[in-house]
């Protein structure tokens, strides 16, 4: 064994550091050279040292972009194991790849990283999944996808095999896989609270429902929820316009984290005691665990010592005492409005003739059960003709439900005269006080002018007291001899009705035909996206002609190969998977495709996939690269065609 020992000397007379190494052992003749080559070439050396570490982060970089591993590649059937992804670029839109294959019992799971390495900060996000394989055999994670950057970015695919284990038997798995993510937590530990703003109220009165989560450890997610019924309530959730934050609280001197879950207003609409119901829960929680880590990547980020746990939670039921209103003082128009509000009526018109139409708007402003208020009874004299209110709502529940809702009532005198409106009161049950409120509206005068006797849509109603009998119920009746003659034919058993009978099973018969040439010709999936390739290849290019209009040369080349690749897939019948330059050519000698299309064919697939993996280094007309692109598969589709 050889043990090099490097020392550090500082000459006083040049001012430089040498290093030296001493080898320990006679048996390695090269250790004098290592001890010169260090001395003498440290130039040469720092260079390399300082090109050796700019390549190393680069790839570091490039290769921790986005990436995909597993706890293992190798497991057992019935066993779970872990798939994580990888983030440590700016991202979004995170889309994970099929995962059929597997029963997803966890996941997926959220967790970042902060690395501070030579002054320089770096965030990871860490996605993981919990899988356990449905049977034996070698299956292949595709990659994930994100957006960073207005580019796709994908990550790498895995190869896992599945070999026989102890699988389960009774026909339970899925729930005896999920028991491998679970684990007993104490009541103390975390916990779920009901709070209500009032334990005794009035009828209508608004209450506020807030329910808490408190936790000791890190809330990963919540996979199920039971919300309660509010039975005896009119119920409104507050806008969740922000993400749930979380605080600090101390419980009994013991501290914990704790989330809002939800935050409702309700307002009681019978008497008596109403019950609050308890609402179930299902958090995702994660706890330090016992065991070690599995792998290198558990070991680096830190997910073997800890495990997600599935705790099930219960908040206890309220009981809430609820009054009715008081009889005593309550006005005659009350309709049921309970809280503060405040009143307005006006009119869009003062002069009108008779029967044209004016609008009458009540609009109610404050803070209550805005939502339950009926429309107000209106005492108009006996010729204004209403029609059902049009209603407005702006109601906000940001501190509770408050706004204002207004009634637009269409009315049409048909009398004229001059009339006051004054009877237009609103009355509400103020439950801070519990007293109640009449507000008063301002009288309104309506000066109906005669109306226009030569209009078309005038219409006259007499009043009650103008009505007269006729003398006769029937006039005008023709006495003595006339002729009757036959204006039309009789439409029932003509020509016209037998056709029409007969249009019916022929249409149907029709529709059945066509519908089943439908079926047959949609039947092979193959034929059909053989037959939709062109289609869906133009779609793809409308997509690379907007980024080369907007100048993005690297995207535009992802999306003409994107769109090359998919066409010959579906026109060739070659899967995604296996698409390659000989399965191309193979099926394209099939189909006795000439050969410089092949070429053109090849030569464009090559110019795409150079752009793509190295943008900066192809230059040209992106246009004219658009245009033989679709030339291209104007072409092959013609020659197919003609094949076929």
């Amino acid at each position: 064994m050889e043990v090099i020992t490097l020392k550090s000397v500082r000459t006083t007379s040049h001012s430089i550091h040498s290093f030296r190494a001493v080898a320990f052992s006679k048996q390695h003749p090269h250790a004098f050279f290592l001890s010169r080559f260090f001395t003498f070439n440290l130039p040469f050396l720092l260079k390399f040292l300082v090109l050796w570490m700019g390549v190393t982060s680069a790839l570091t970089a490039f290769s921790q972009g986005f990436s995909a591993q597993v706890s293992s590649k190798k497991v057992q059937v019935g066993t779970p194991f872990e798939l994580m992804f990888t983030i440590s670029v700016q991202a979004a839109n995170f889309t994970p790849p099929n995962l059929s294959d597997f029963d997803v019992v966890s996941g997926p799971n959220q967790s970042s990283s902060i690395q501070v390495v030579n002054g320089a900060v770096s965030q990871q996000l860490i996605i993981s999944y919990g899988l356990v394989p449905k049977k034996e055999g070698k299956f292949n994670i595709g990659p994930a996808t994100i957006v960073s950057g207005n580019q796709k970015i994908a990550s790498n695919p895995i190869s896992i095999e599945a070999v026989k284990g102890n699988v389960n038997t009774s026909g339970n798995s899925e729930e005896e896989n999920k028991a491998a993510y679970k684990s007993k937590i104490g009541g103390d530990e975390v916990f779920f609270r009901t709070f209500v703003s009032k334990t005794k109220c009035y009828q209508g009165e608004q209450i506020t429902i807030t329910q808490k989560i408190y936790s000791r450890y890190d809330v990963v997610g919540i996979k199920d929820a039971k919300i309660p019924s509010y039975s005896g309530f009119w119920t409104q959730q507050q806008d969740k316009n922000a993400q749930i934050q979380a605080k600090q609280e101390n419980v009994e001197g013991v501290t914990y984290v704790s989330f809002e879950y939800s935050k409702t207003f309700a307002f009681p609409t019978k008497s008596g005691e109403l019950t609050v119901e308890s609402t179930d829960l299902e958090l995702v929680v994660r706890k330090a665990s016992n065991r070690k880590p599995r792998n290198i990547f558990e070991q680096f980020f830190g997910n073997g010592g800890y495990e997600d746990v599935i705790a099930k939670i219960k908040s206890k039921p309220v009981k809430i005492t609820v009054m009715e209103l008081p009889e005593l003082g309550k006005p005659a128009n009350f309709n049921g409005a309970v809280g503060n509000f405040s009143y307005k009526v006006e009119s869009n018109k003062q002069s009108i003739k008779a029967n044209d139409a004016l609008n009458l708007k009540i609009a109610i402003n404050g803070k209550g059960n805005l939502k339950l208020i009926d429309a107000p009874r209106l005492n108009l004299p006996e010729s204004f003709e209403v029609y059902d209110p049009k209603i407005n709502e702006n109601i906000s529940t940001a501190g509770g439900v408050s706004g204002s809702k207004s009634f637009d009532y269409l009315i049409i005198p048909r009398e004229e005269g001059s009339f006051q409106l004054d009877d237009l009161t609103f009355s509400y049950f103020n439950p801070e006080t519990a007293q109640y409120v009449t507000l008063p509206a301002s009288s309104i005068n309506i000066q109906v002018l005669p109306g226009d006797p030569n209009a078309v849509a005038t219409i006259s109603t007499p009043s009650k007291t103008e009505v007269k009998e006729t003398e006769n119920d029937i006039r005008y009746i023709k006495k003595g001899n006339f002729e009757l003659n036959k204006q039309a034919n009789e439409f029932f058993n003509s020509f016209l009705h037998l056709a029409l009978l007969l249009l019916s099973p022929l249409g149907l018969v029709a529709v059945i035909l066509l519908r089943r040439k439908y079926l047959i010709a949609n039947s092979n999936m193959a034929l059909v996206n053989e037959r939709k390739a062109g289609k869906l290849a133009r779609q793809q290019l409308s997509q690379a002609e907007k980024q080369m209009k907007a100048g993005h040369k690297d995207i535009f080349y992802t999306e003409i190969l994107t769109a090359l690749n998919h066409y010959l897939s579906r026109k060739l019948t070659i899967p995604i998977s296996d698409l390659s330059k000989e399965t191309i050519k193979a099926q394209l000698l099939t189909k006795n495709v000439e050969v410089p299309l092949q070429q053109t064919i090849f030569s464009t697939l090559d110019t795409c996939e150079y752009a793509k993996y190295a943008p900066g280094a192809v230059s040209g007309n992106l246009n004219k690269v658009y245009q033989d692109t679709v030339e291209l598969i104007t072409h092959l589709e013609a020659q197919l065609q003609r094949k076929a």
